[in-house]
């Protein structure tokens, strides 16, 4: 009601008091396009007040907060009952039952994606501290060169997806446990690995 009296009838203006968006539609709306120009004010306000180190411009800030409006708009539709196969209307069991099952779900996917993230910087990294030890060791021969150099081969044999990565969980609806994801195609090689791993502690100055 206040909505439409605000749009079609001369009504008053959004509470900014008590900010409340109307998530029936996107923010180009009149309503939501006057709540989302006072958040805009009222950052910048705040930025200049507390003298915050870095200051984005008008156009910056209206499409992060364009963005943020819109992942609200999906949370809330994706909340709201939906129909059944059988053209139901969801009860409130089984409306919970499906955000539960939702919410795995983008769990488990966020996490294979860190996995995939962690692995390419494992293999990045100690493909950066092989080069760097048989390129140093081969200006000046050392006796461990070709253990070094087997080394490097190996890394760049494996590649990115022969890398271990971490699988979390969570156990008692608390703790994250971290557990190291093993290929069974791949013979053991962590000491190997703990090995180009040491370096980049012992070397931290370089690596």
């Amino acid at each position: 009601a206040d909505v439409c009296a605000y749009e079609y009838e001369d009504g008053p203006s959004p509470d900014t008091d008590n900010v409340t968006f109307d998530l029936m539609r996107n923010h180009s709306s009149p309503w939501n396009s006057f709540i989302l120009s006072f958040l805009l004010r009222e950052f910048q306000a705040r930025c200049v007040q507390e003298a915050w180190p870095i200051k984005k411009n008008d156009d910056y800030i209206e499409e992060a907060l364009h963005e943020r409006y819109k992942r609200l708009r999906t949370l809330w539709k994706n909340a709201r009952p939906k129909l059944t196969a059988k053209g139901l209307m969801e009860t409130p069991a089984e409306q919970e039952a499906r955000l539960v099952e939702e919410n795995l779900l983008q769990g488990k996917e966020s996490r294979q994606a860190t996995r995939r993230r962690n692995v390419g910087i494992k293999y990045s990294r100690r493909k950066a501290i092989l080069d760097h030890i048989v390129a140093t060791k081969s200006e000046v021969p050392d006796d461990d060169l070709r253990s070094w150099q087997w080394l490097q081969h190996l890394i760049n044999s494996l590649g990115e997806h022969g890398m271990s990565s971490e699988e979390s969980s969570v156990e008692n609806g608390i703790e994250n446990v971290l557990r190291v994801k093993r290929m069974e195609w791949r013979r053991n090689i962590d000491k190997e690995l703990d090995i180009i791993d040491l370096q980049r502690i012992l070397d931290k100055d370089i690596f």
